[in-house]
């Protein structure tokens, strides 16, 4: 959506399992991103990022979209929509072609054109599939001429064989018809989906961190996401089935107490690390179903949430070194998503990565920017930035075919190749 030449308003909606999140932003050249309104409300109509609920899902829409309008004083009429889920896969691939001959009065060489590039991007993209599945992403590691590497962009360059290394991210269509259809109802047009960790990493990683390695984490309530970078790329993304509410409901068992109390508790007391965590402090649990009250430390909360996280953070280690990046990170680890927010979740984190741990805030943007100053907003603040990165973009979502988004010039399709680079 825009407004004038100068001045651009776009809006990005994180649709969670916990949560529902909507943010109409303004931009414009050599400005900070302006946040004009956030909207949020609680979902309840998903499970692990898929729709079980239509109706729940577009009510939960509705009603983020509609407080963010009322605080913007902007309609929100398209969006990127942020997706995750265990239908999410990735891949890396490799497409190899011959340079085209050209004109030049020098038979040896043989230039680079955007024919050239589109014909390798369409090659790295050319894998079966099957008919439920499409491809989401493709995602930049480099450009190969010859024996030369680490290409940013060949276009004009010289040689006889292009290579472009890419990772390729699938999804399922019926998922996205799904989250579509919700959309739909609620009146608003999907203008792209974009997977939830590589729209927080728009928010939270600088062009260094991708150039000389990180792994962000993406700790949500119904699922934890990964995506690596190195060498100005993306080499793996990883979603593991696990996030806050699997921690949530551990409390509610090992207490045995309600949903709500045990997520209360979580938030207000949990520690990742038992043995960082008071023994002597004394916390009030309403009883349930006519149980009385009882009491319990926080050294003894911990004890149901510490070894969760363990469990989320071993996975989480396991899809790293699915990079085939061997040794520390540069920059480490950066955890983000309300699952950041837990107690001593870094000094776990160090436990477990052995590599420096930092907590992803986005910073970066000007209006009420302190009130998204909060890792539970990375995705929906990356959805912005991905929408002015891609703006001059036009995708074409109800082409459900195994290619990547239409777009219109080759040039485009060199920025979108290496927009992780933003």
């Amino acid at each position: 959506m825009k407004e004038d030449a100068k001045k651009q308003i776009f809006a990005g909606i994180d649709i969670g399992t916990t949560k529902v999140c909507a943010i109409i932003a303004e931009w414009s050249e050599d400005k900070p991103i302006k946040i004009l309104g956030i909207g949020q409300s609680q979902s309840v109509g998903l499970n692990r990022g898929i729709v079980n609920d239509i109706n729940e899902t577009v009510s939960a829409i509705e009603k983020a979209v509609l407080e963010a309008e009322s605080q913007s004083g902007y309609k929100i009429e398209s969006a990127y929509v942020g997706i995750t889920g265990e239908h999410i896969r990735g891949i890396n691939n490799t497409g190899v072609v011959t340079v085209s001959k050209t004109n030049t009065r020098i038979p040896t060489d043989q230039e680079i054109t955007e024919n050239d590039i589109q014909r390798v991007l369409d090659h790295a993209q050319s894998i079966t599939l099957p008919q439920e599945r499409r491809i989401l992403h493709i995602l930049s590691q480099e450009f190969k001429i010859d024996d030369h590497s680490g290409i940013k962009n060949p276009l004009g360059m010289s040689g006889h064989r292009l290579e472009a290394r890419v990772h390729l991210v699938t999804s399922g269509k019926t998922v996205e018809k799904n989250l579509k259809t919700c959309m739909d109802k609620a009146g608003i047009e999907v203008t792209g989906f974009v997977l939830e960790p590589l729209a927080s990493a728009f928010a939270l990683l600088d062009p260094n961190e991708k150039k000389l390695g990180v792994a962000l984490l993406d700790i949500g309530g119904g699922t934890t996401d990964v995506i690596v970078y190195y060498d100005n790329g993306v080499h793996h993304t990883g979603v593991i089935p696990f996030g806050g509410n699997s921690i949530t409901n551990d409390i509610a068992h090992g207490v045995q107490t309600t949903v709500e109390q045990a997520e209360e508790l979580k938030c207000k007391y949990g520690s990742c690390k038992g043995a960082l965590a008071s023994e002597e402090e004394l916390i009030s649990i309403k009883g349930i179903g006519g149980r009385g009250e009882k009491t319990m430390s926080p050294r003894k909360l911990a004890s149901f949430i510490e070894p969760r996280m363990k469990e989320i953070f071993t996975f989480a280690n396991s899809e790293i070194h699915k990079s085939d990046y061997r040794g520390s990170f540069t920059f480490g680890i950066v955890i983000t998503g309300g699952g950041s927010l837990l107690n001593n979740v870094e000094d776990l984190a160090q436990e477990i990565f052995r590599q420096p741990i930092k907590i992803g805030i986005p910073t970066e943007v000007d209006g009420i920017a302190d009130k998204i100053q909060d890792p539970i907003y990375s995705t929906a603040v990356g959805l912005i930035h991905y929408a002015i990165y891609n703006r001059d973009a036009v995708e074409d979502i109800s082409s459900w075919g195994n290619g990547f988004p239409i777009i219109g010039k080759i040039i485009n399709k060199i920025k979108n190749f290496f927009g992780n680079l933003y």
